[in-house]
């Protein structure tokens, strides 16, 4: 990469916006303060005092705190170190995350006790810092992630590929100036980063981070402030379908994170007087399709797709992928209708239960549509040195289902191999901070039952 003026705009001039700009001007609301473009950056002078001076390439940064975040990077940036985004819900570190030498630090801000935190950075309220803001083939940010089968892994971002993507979708979806966003996704994770922070810094306006809050509280903040976009994932949407409120008002409602329960969608449509937009993609790929409702998934402008045939897996290329002339295998199984295609079921979910493969995620589609199901999620687990899936179903509070009711629906629907060995009958299913539901929780409430 060169650093042309539309290397320059796809790096530094993306974020230069906001962060070269008014001192004065609000940039981030959060817990009800407000941080200033200059409050932050003065944060981020903090973030750079109190780094090592030997301080590795990359710098772990754990926080709930969107303001913490942001200052981070911002003062990372300033000595070309990457910071490495880390879920602060995770409690054990995994093995080899710190083997480097020096041995990588972790941030986190003063006055929270953090088992992996080394250096806790306090808010004086000093000078400002003269940023230095990522050229497009400069690292950008780094996200620790647990990945869909569970493995740990660093995905790097470099500048042009965060570029790419917001040089196709904020024209694409209609984001031109400034622009108001309410973000319920922590900052700390992808969607948090490029819809509540890349892109509203891009076009100079403002961003709301809500932690903490309620369903009914954030329908009364999109209803009183009426933000230009909202980000959030299916927990988020199906939270707010339940609630009484106001009418919300027209706006961009954008969930990603895991597929979208048409009921929901089209109960939350009927609040607000518009669809909710359901972006598909992953850490590595960045945004790969959209979709409305139950309909299929219609690719992003700029990307090219086909169906492998060898296993009828989706193959996909974009300019904001890592290697952006070379095609990448994802982890969905698809089947294609023309320019639009359907998910099938996740790679990792297909499993081989008896020497016959199958999908768990066709189970639990058969189980959504048994009376008084109201969600489900399947998970693989060792049962006495074998794999066996587990079913866990919540139903409506005013509605009495047992497992035997639910294992008589699927009976009738399903190949017997297909059947859950087991099958609970939960309050609610457990999820990490995004908002994903947790699998490890769910096998480990197996092992104690």
């Amino acid at each position: 990469m060169t650093t042309e003026p539309r290397a320059l705009r796809l790096g530094a001039e993306r974020l230069a916006t906001t962060f070269a700009g008014d001192p004065d001007r609000p940039f981030l609301r959060e817990g009800g303060e407000v941080w200033t473009v200059g409050r932050l950056l003065a944060y981020a002078a903090d973030v750079d005092h109190r780094l090592p001076r030997d301080a590795g390439p990359a710098v772990g940064v754990r926080s709930h705190s969107a303001a913490f975040v942001v200052a981070s990077l911002l003062g990372l940036w300033k000595s070309n170190r990457l910071p490495l985004l880390i879920d602060p819900s995770l409690a054990a570190e995994p093995s080899g995350l710190r083997s480097s030498s020096p041995r990588m630090p972790v941030l986190a801000p003063a006055g929270v006790t953090d088992p992996w935190a080394d250096v806790l950075v306090a808010e004086t309220g000093g000078g400002l810092l003269d940023p230095h803001l990522p050229l497009a083939d400069e690292a950008e940010v780094g996200f620790f992630t647990s990945g869909s089968t569970g493995e740990p892994k660093i995905v790097r971002k470099r500048a042009y590929q965060l570029g790419e993507q917001h040089a196709m979708e904020a024209p694409w979806l209609g984001l031109s100036g400034p622009i108001s966003v309410l973000c319920l996704v922590p900052a700390f994770h992808i969607l948090g980063y490029i819809y509540g922070f890349s892109t509203p810094a891009a076009g100079g306006g403002v961003t709301t981070f809500s932690r903490g809050a309620s369903p009914q509280a954030w329908v009364e903040h999109i209803a009183a402030e009426q933000p230009t976009l909202i980000i959030g994932v299916p927990s988020h949407y199906r939270l707010m379908a339940q609630v009484s409120g106001p009418s919300l008002p027209r706006a961009i409602y954008l969930c990603s994170g895991g597929p979208l329960d048409p009921a929901v969608a089209a109960e939350f449509e009927r609040r607000a007087g518009t669809p909710v937009l359901q972006v598909y993609g992953s850490t590595e790929t960045g945004g790969i399709a959209t979709r409305l409702g139950a309909g299929p998934w219609r690719t992003m402008p700029g990307l090219a797709w086909e169906r492998r045939k060898l296993d009828g897996r989706l193959l996909i290329t974009s300019a904001w992928q890592d290697r952006p002339q070379e095609w990448y295998c994802t982890d969905d199984v698809i089947a294609s209708d023309g320019e639009t295609f359907r998910l099938l079921g996740r790679a990792d979910s297909i499993v081989k239960i008896g020497g016959r493969r199958f999908s768990t995620g066709e189970l639990v589609q058969a189980a959504l549509t048994a009376p008084h199901v109201e969600q489900a999620h399947a998970v693989v687990y060792d049962r006495f040195g074998e794999l066996a899936v587990a079913l866990f179903v919540v139903s409506p509070r005013d509605a009495v289902v047992t497992p035997a009711d639910v294992r008589t629906f699927l009976a009738g629907r399903l190949a017997p191999f297909k059947l859950p060995r087991t099958i609970q009958v939960v309050n609610e299913l457990p999820t990490r901070s995004i908002g994903k539901i947790d699998d490890e929780a769910l096998r480990e409430s197996l092992s104690r039952g």
